[in-house]
């Protein structure tokens, strides 16, 4: 599927923005995890990465950046890789429980010598459900690819992912908690002669927005 679809669903959203009423807020999010990648193909790898992610809410539509980055190697440590994540992210809320959004993700694992690059356009849905109080919600998100490039020769096959993690916020305070778990799977080729996966865990504070 090509990324004339992702660009239709963003251009339908614009008029939405266009007649809404209401004042911006400013969102932002801070996190540390630890990262596991494993291939078919390559040594398995792992490490620390710290990131970050700036968003603007308006009535119910958001629009996010986000990056993080860190270095991966193996447990002997023969094998390291530098890995750099951003995304673009442009999502509305149809219920108060649920997310949908769309946007452009990148993904790059760099070494001296070469630099192994993914390129999709994700959509992603997020359900939330509260946990005993409004203070503790749990929360599913799942993705999928709705293209995809890699600069390997035998090119990316099917790309998606999911994550699930709980939510703390405070009473009374401007900020909240999130930990989170995160697994991302790649095929490689149109075939799928092989497989990536990657599976994250993390803790983020959050400050303003939603």
């Amino acid at each position: 599927m090509k990324t004339i679809v992702p660009i239709a669903i963003l251009a339908l959203a614009t008029p939405a923005f266009a007649g809404s009423q209401g004042r911006p807020t400013l969102g932002f999010r801070g996190d540390a995890g630890y990262v596991w990648v494993r291939s078919d193909s390559a040594a398995r790898l792992r490490g620390p990465v710290l990131g970050g992610e700036g968003r603007l809410v308006f009535n119910g539509f958001a629009v996010g950046l986000g990056l993080s980055s860190g270095t991966l190697q193996t447990t002997d440590q023969a094998v390291k890789r530098d890995l750099i994540e951003g995304r673009l992210v442009v999502s509305a809320r149809p219920l108060p429980w649920l997310e949908m959004s769309v946007g452009p993700f990148v993904r790059a694992y760099v070494t001296d010598s070469v630099t192994e690059r993914w390129v999709f356009w994700q959509a992603r849905a997020r359900v939330e459900a509260p946990i005993v109080t409004a203070s503790l919600t749990s929360y599913v998100e799942l993705w999928r690819a709705l293209s995809s490039q890699v600069n390997l020769v035998a090119g990316a096959g099917r790309v998606q992912g999911g994550e699930a993690g709980l939510v703390y916020r405070p009473p009374q305070r401007p900020f909240s908690l999130r930990v989170a778990y995160r697994v991302d799977d790649a095929a490689i080729g149109r075939g799928a002669i092989g497989s990536e996966t990657l599976e994250a865990l993390s803790l983020a504070i959050l400050v303003g927005g939603r």
